[in-house]
């Protein structure tokens, strides 16, 4: 071993001395892939996916060019690599996009070393397999010793095209809820309370009322209901694997190349040790398991003690499927995959934020000096769940982005009940004294169900970008009000995540931020241009959760105030160097006036309900239409018009203006257009307010004036999950006027109440089967133009049919 030490000593110092120039060509194109048994088209590099390991030496200066075969546009960024930010590749912000047939050079000097990696950083093309493995071998040998090495890349995979995912997300933000495993029905509060302990009922009873009353899933884990999940670009039809030799150390290199997914994992039958956490050499440890977020790498060593399969197992988080592959020590060597038993089932989501809220010495029983000291430095901490999730605003509860007084807490709130908990840097990595200029506070929240994502409330495209000034510290205060997870992303500068070890405080260019939790981390400026800043699971970024922070300087050079720089240099700490080069590309004013990553989007949403009574040839259709932006839309809406033995008995439709207020109300208005019941159509005009209250009922409430009258139209519907995909939804409809109008058919007073019981089943996303059982009553002297009409007063109804969001 002492030999192989000096060998690996003698080899990293020669490297030392003789830095290279070096030159890599990448091809961005289309390839066909079969992940799933169909094929898809997916983007590859070099007809690689994952794209090539690029495997570079500290000191080396690189030049990649990268040549776009797609038809569309595209940019590549370095994950973690402190580069000249002309060079950072991020589309709108950093770069015009590469176009169809062009190319573009990047070029730079690796001063850091560590495990990195690639991804596109033009709209969802990571996704589609646009993604690689970054690695730079140090100057010197780390402190820990290892024979063999191999990259692990985890990531996730959708027979549907990305777009159309997002698009999907737009029309209902549960949209993919149907496929997941986990689901909040009462099957499975039943099932889990019969063999839950009394305290442990007690806490599923909380988790429910909270989920009720907050209007959320207790288990929000993820977005997208993904086809496959890969590790090294393999699915488990074809699992990766690699050779070693009993008595090797190895070195995994996980990285977390997901859109969407967590995943938990780990080596059935050994103890692996964390030496190295995105980029940076860490204190090791051991694990018998970890979770890696999107946008995050951890190297761990294992020892092949014994000659078996050592089985890699990767499950997402939301428990829907896992990704694996086997380390074998003899050729043709298998590995029993299904005898792995998968992870315990996460508890609800509702009690990882309390957990999370709640002070860390709490947490673990205890109450040791440090924790309460850092607990009482957070005041501004929530202390219930309410605080997080009723009436979120559309606007910042605090000034925008605003950077604040610096008088801020010096630790993660939750830092000691999260996964970087054993995370103390090998080498120091930061002056601790070094003042600081001003806090940024970070809300990360979400409209979940019309997935609009924030930070401080507002959503990417609406935001400015957030002006620093270099050689300054500043401090970002994360607060996750949300149900899900956020492995928030910095690009060009480190996070050094603030957990009480003062100088050895961990270097992180990723901090996954978990539900309710709050995480304390300072920046160093210590490079110039505009730099992009956003969460890492892809479709919360382009829906809105991500920033630009933009240097004074930049702002400067743009009004001739000031000269290019031109400074690189290491500073007293490995992996930081201070890279402030302005003139690598002619600057693009464009891209500092207008720094847009993600416009706002235009987005079609139609609900279509279709259904026949078979007993009385009566048929029924409701549809409804939401065409525009986040926040205001076109509404058209018919709902119930009736078919009854080729007659048609009811239809009017809506046009309205449609606008957001908050996370679960919005307000419409316009014109109506109604044909039946009336002796004569006419137009009217309405206003109405829609949204879902507390315990999950739905509220539409309409109002119209015609011919001196005012008419209000009030629905209430609540639908309650018996299975994963059973429902039954209960609806009560009550229709009002202020005045008679014979030509419109209006009564004074009370109209018509109708009573609804829908049983449904939801046969996958956007598709559901149901039966609906409808008893109509009619009141006042509505009832007597109906008599008079000789149709009837009362009526009951049965329709069989199919609902559809497409």
């Amino acid at each position: 071993m002492k030999r192989i030490l000096f060998i690996v000593f003698l080899i990293s110092l020669t490297s030392s001395l003789f830095a290279a120039s070096r030159e890599i060509n990448l091809v961005v194109d289309y390839k066909a892939v079969d992940f799933t048994g169909k094929y898809r088209t997916a983007i590859a590099v070099n007809h690689q996916i994952p794209a090539p390991i690029l495997h570079f030496r500290e000191g080396d200066e690189v030049t990649i060019n990268v040549y776009n075969r797609l038809n569309e546009e595209t940019a590549i960024h370095w994950h973690g690599i402190l580069v000249p930010w002309q060079m950072d590749g991020v589309l709108g912000i950093s770069q015009k996009g590469i176009q169809p047939g062009q190319s573009f050079r990047y070029h730079f000097t690796l001063n850091q070393s560590g495990t990195y990696w690639y991804h596109a950083h033009a709209g969802l093309q990571e996704q589609q397999g646009l993604y690689g493995a970054f690695l730079i071998d140090p100057r010197r040998p780390p402190g820990y010793a290892y024979t063999r090495e191999y990259v692990i890349v985890l990531s996730d995979w959708s027979n549907t095209n990305p777009e159309q995912i997002l698009a999907n997300l737009k029309k209902e933000g549960d949209y993919y809820s149907p496929r997941f495993p986990l689901q909040p029905s009462l099957a499975k509060f039943i099932h889990d309370y019969r063999k839950a302990n009394p305290g442990e009922r007690q806490l599923l009873i909380n988790d429910y009322k909270m989920m009720q009353d907050m209007r959320m899933s207790i288990y929000d884990i993820s977005d997208v209901a993904y086809d496959a999940f890969l590790l090294n670009g393999q699915s488990n039809h074809n699992p990766w694997m690699a050779s070693v030799k009993q008595g090797d150390i190895v070195r995994l290199r996980f990285i977390g190349a997901g859109g969407s997914t967590l995943f938990r994992v780990k080596i059935p039958g050994t103890t692996m040790q964390m030496v190295h956490v995105q980029g940076n050499d860490v204190e090791p440890y051991s694990v018998s398991d970890f979770t890696i977020a999107p946008g995050e790498t951890y190297d761990v060593l294992v020892p092949i003690k014994q000659s078996r399969a050592y089985i890699i197992y990767a499950e997402s988080v939301d428990t829907l499927g896992a990704a694996y592959g086997a380390l074998i020590t003899a050729p043709g060597q298998s590995a029993d995959f299904n005898a792995v038993a998968p992870f315990p089932e996460p508890p609800p989501v509702t009690r990882e934020m309390m957990a999370n809220m709640m002070p860390s010495d709490i947490n673990h029983g205890m109450a040791s000096s440090t924790s309460m000291q850092m607990n009482h430095s957070m005041p501004s901490m929530p202390n219930k769940p309410m605080a997080m999730n009723h009436s979120m605003p559309t606007e910042p509860s605090i000034p925008g982005d605003s950077i604040i007084s610096p008088d801020m807490p010096q630790k993660s709130g939750t830092a000691a009940s999260t996964k970087y908990q054993p995370l103390r840097a090998l080498t120091k990595t930061n002056d601790i004294n070094k003042p600081v200029t001003g806090v940024i506070r970070m809300e990360l929240f979400g409209y979940m169900d019309r997935f609009i994502w924030f930070i401080n409330g507002v959503p990417e495209y609406k935001a400015k970008p957030i002006v620093l000034d270099p050689a300054r510290r500043y401090r970002i205060v994360f607060t996750n009000s949300s149900m899900m997870h956020h492995p928030m992303h910095i690009h060009g500068h480190w996070f050094i995540l603030r957990k009480g070890a003062g100088s050895y405080d961990p270097l992180l260019h990723t901090i996954d931020v978990a539900p309710g939790a709050t995480m304390v981390a300072d920046i160093d400026t210590d490079a110039s241009g505009q730099w992009f800043f956003h969460c890492h699971l892809l479709y919360h970024m382009v829906a809105g959760m991500s920033r630009v922070f933009q240097y004074s300087t930049l702002l400067e050079l743009t009004k001739k105030e000031a000269k290019p720089q031109d400074l690189v240099r290491q500073t007293a700490y490995h992996n930081r160097p201070i890279v402030r080069v302005d003139e690598t590309r002619p600057i693009d004013v464009s891209l500092v006036r207008h720094p847009m990553a993600h416009p706002s989007g235009w987005w079609f949403a139609d609900f279509f309900d279709v259904g026949m009574d078979p007993f009385h040839n009566v048929q029924e259709v409701t549809f409804k239409g939401l065409y525009g932006g986040d926040y205001h839309k076109l509404q058209l809406l018919t709902e119930d018009a009736e078919i009854n033995k080729g007659k048609i008995e009811n239809a009017d439709i809506d046009i309205f203006y449609w606008r957001l207020l908050s996370q679960f109300w919005a307000l419409k208005g316009g014109a109506n257009y109604f044909y039946r019941p009336a002796r004569v159509p006419y137009w009217q005009p309405g206003i109405g307010v829609e949204g879902l209250m507390p315990y999950f009922i739905d509220t539409n409430a309409r109002g119209y004036y015609y011919a001196g009258s005012a008419k209000m139209d009030i629905e209430l519907s609540r639908d309650t999950q018996i299975t994963n995909n059973f429902f039954i939804r209960l609806g009560i409809r009550s229709i009002l006027a202020t005045k008679t109008v014979v030509r419109a058919q209006i009564g004074s007073g009370l109209n018509q109440m109708r009573y609804l019981l829908r049983p449904y089943y939801r046969l996958m996303p956007g598709l559901n089967l149901f039966a609906e059982y409808e008893h109509d009553q009619e009141y006042g002297a509505f009832k007597r133009f109906r008599t008079q009409d000789g149709e009837p007063v009362g009526e009951n109804t049965l329709t069989l049919g199919l609902s559809f969001l497409f």
